[in-house]
């Protein structure tokens, strides 16, 4: 959406003390100077560290335990409803009609919704759980869900679990039912976090948070095959916090957060394996989220422990970010998402 020829972003935020923080705010984004304005907060709302927009609204949740009240908010023009969440600590959601599904960081599971025409979440009708664990005694006693995705060109769920080097792809029938048909594993102790697909979803790249490496996974008949690892930062210690990943429309350019150093990673993917390009400066501290504009001509990154948001001028000819020396204070920001 524009108004006044800006670009407007809803911001997903922490709350919990110390941040001053109330919900989900809203930024917009000067596509002149890249100058970027705090607007009025969209809503209240415990936690909402992830969202994700339809046609038919804007989702969310709180991003505590089930028993604080874990729950998924669906706000439209109707107005917002509420189903509980029957998990811990909720950090990813993906919508694919007729179905939602939420990735439970703490417990491990996966809760899966059924939607209406309209959007609006109904009941739960599936709790996806594997066990499982990796090496990594602080991150990987358990299984850890990090990030749902529906396949665009299969009836597919991609699960990416943190906590057992796992990345598993469920099927699913007009019966509403889900059935496991691949997990793969990835290296061990690498903790992958997030995936995104090319437009043909042939080929996944995934950054793991633990290992800070980017990971190429191909489609090989009906099953994922990991073919490539490179370092985000080469020649950097790794600080087992790597983040969020972006691939750019053209599928030219792929970037990661790295939020221990403070970078956002650039590569190049145009050829058969991923390209360093450089590493940028994110201009404020721990670069959790991080999103290209829909136009491609901007990247704006979520400094969740600064309290800033940053935005970047991109060259969508070589892929290079160049800062435009703006920015704007949110407290806690963890998600943007381009409205």
């Amino acid at each position: 959406m524009t108004t006044h020829n800006h670009l407007h972003f809803y911001v997903g935020t922490y709350t919990d003390a110390p941040s001053t923080s109330t919900g989900i705010a809203q930024i917009k984004l000067d596509p002149a100077s890249g100058e970027l304005t705090r607007c009025d907060n969209l809503t209240s709302l415990r936690n909402p560290s992830y969202l994700a927009t339809t046609a038919n609204g804007l989702y969310s949740f709180s991003e505590i335990s089930q028993e604080e009240g874990a729950a998924l908010q669906f706000s439209s023009e109707l107005g917002n409803a509420f189903l509980p969440i029957a998990g811990d600590y909720p950090c990813h959601l993906d919508t694919k009609a007729p179905y939602l599904a939420v990735a439970n960081y703490g417990s491990g599971n996966v809760s899966v919704y059924l939607l209406d025409d309209r959007g609006r979440p109904l009941q739960a009708i599936e709790n996806l759980y594997e066990d499982g664990c990796g090496p990594n005694t602080d991150r990987q006693t358990a299984p850890h869900a990090h990030q749902v995705t529906f396949l665009a060109h299969s009836n597919q769920l991609a699960v990416v679990d943190l906590g057992s080097d796992r990345i598993r792809f469920y099927q699913y029938d007009n019966k509403h039912s889900f059935q496991l048909v691949q997990s793969l594993a990835m290296p061990a102790g690498s903790g992958p976090r997030h995936m995104v697909f090319n437009h043909n979803e042939s080929r996944a790249y995934v950054v793991c948070e633990l290992s800070e490496t980017l990971i190429t996974i191909d489609r090989q008949g009906d099953s994922w095959q990991v073919t490539e690892q490179c370092e985000l930062l080469p020649g950097v210690e790794s600080g087992e916090a790597a983040s969020s990943i972006r691939l750019s429309e053209d599928e030219k350019y792929l970037y990661v957060s790295c939020r221990a150093q403070n970078k956002i990673s650039a590569f190049d993917i145009s050829g058969k394996q991923p390209k360093h390009l450089n590493a940028y400066d994110c201009h404020g501290q721990f670069p959790r989220d991080f999103t290209l504009s829909e136009d491609g001509r901007w990247l704006i990154v979520a400094n969740q422990h600064s309290n800033n948001i940053v935005s970047y001028h991109r060259n969508q000819e070589t892929g290079e970010i160049i800062p435009t020396g703006y920015q704007c204070s949110v407290d806690a920001p963890v998600c943007l998402v381009e409205i």
